[in-house]
């Protein structure tokens, strides 16, 4: 961090500003380590590496620290998805999908944006590239937050000023209600462990005018009916029984992987991940019953294969959701629906004051 991002933040518990303490800065002006004291209060907070730190481990969902120190350990295996040339684009493309043809991300443009669980960063690296606000900062419980700073200083230097990196929980951070023009936070959420809260959390943090884009998981619709004229409806509910089969064997697998201790489920996960069985579901109609089995991500690079894989079936927590179970959440927040992604479960609004009431 900077000296001029002493501004943003405030003691997570009190509110309260901070003072700088201890500092060890490096040529360019950065603080690399030092302390950030509350006032009056005393509470204490320690920078390392640059980062704020506002949480010592990561608490409700330690397997993401696994994902991004064990697996990615720099590679930047999630910039992938920012490539329409890859195949891990298709799969993953949520930025895109949630960008609403720019007009909600151009909300950011000259303006102070916020990334909740950031990871390794590359949605706040592309948000960055399009869209240019004047700062992001990017917010994230693990160890990932340390992986993203050594990706953006070996390939993205030239943003070093225009981000900052923090870590800290959704539940607790160390900023002032109101403070941000955009927030964003694309698949994230629904591992937190309490989904409607964090979606109010980062609400708060977003100016009157502001805007908010999120995606969760989605939960499954059934269509009963749909025989009117005009409905373009992809899922009957007879074409929607074998893949309800298939929704329910998934779920299942989930929560044996969870039963699972860390170790042998990376072990099942590797094995999964293996160019091997990658192989096997490639074989024209018999690789639909592999993929049954175990449906592996289906990229060519064996890494992204594993690091996907083990993000989908070993987080604790990973709740799908729609539309209409969130809108209560959002409508406590004052936050007006101005556009849902076409990929459930996505939601852009904008914060106003008094319209529900």
């Amino acid at each position: 961090m900077y000296l001029d991002d002493l501004s943003l933040i405030c003691c997570p518990l009190t509110g309260e500003p901070f003072e700088l303490v201890n500092v060890v800065s490096d040529e360019d002006g950065e603080v690399m380590t030092g302390e950030l004291v509350s006032r009056p209060s005393g509470n204490r907070y320690f920078i390392r590496n640059g980062i704020p730190r506002f949480v010592e481990q990561s608490g409700y969902n330690r397997s993401w620290d696994y994902k991004w120190t064990a697996i990615d350990q720099g590679k930047g295996l999630n910039y992938k998805i920012l490539d329409k040339a890859d195949p891990a684009y298709r799969i993953h493309d949520l930025f895109d999908r949630n960008s609403h043809g720019g007009k909600a991300f151009r909300h950011a443009s000259g303006g102070l944006a916020l990334d909740v669980g950031c990871g390794i960063g590359q949605y706040t690296i592309k948000l960055l590239q399009e869209f240019m606000p004047t700062k992001v900062v990017s917010v994230d419980l693990t160890g990932g937050v340390d992986i993203f700073r050594k990706i953006m200083l070996e390939r993205f230097p030239q943003f070093r000023r225009q981000i900052l990196i923090v870590q800290a929980s959704v539940f607790e951070m160390p900023f002032r209600a109101e403070t941000f023009d955009y927030a964003f936070s694309l698949g994230v959420l629904m591992h937190t462990g309490d989904t409607r809260r964090a979606i109010r959390q980062v609400s708060q943090s977003v100016k009157v005018g502001g805007q908010v884009n999120v995606w969760v998981y989605g939960a499954v619709p059934v269509h009963i009916d749909n025989e009117e004229i005009g409905r373009d409806v992809s899922m009957t509910l007879i074409r929607f029984v074998p893949y309800w089969f298939l929704y329910i064997w998934a779920m299942t697998q989930i929560r044996i992987f969870r039963k699972l201790s860390h170790g042998n489920a990376v072990s099942v996960i590797k094995f999964f991940s293996s160019n091997a069985w990658y192989a096997l579901c490639r074989i024209p109609i018999a690789g639909y019953l592999f993929r049954a089995i175990f449906g592996t991500v289906m990229h060519p690079d064996r890494d992204y294969r594993y690091i996907n894989n083990y993000d989908g079936w070993c987080n604790r927590w990973a709740e799908t959701w729609t539309e209409c179970e969130l809108f209560p959440t959002l409508a406590e927040s004052n936050i007006v629906i101005r556009g849902i992604c076409d990929w459930q479960t996505g939601i852009w609004g904008e914060k106003r004051q008094d319209v529900y009431s």
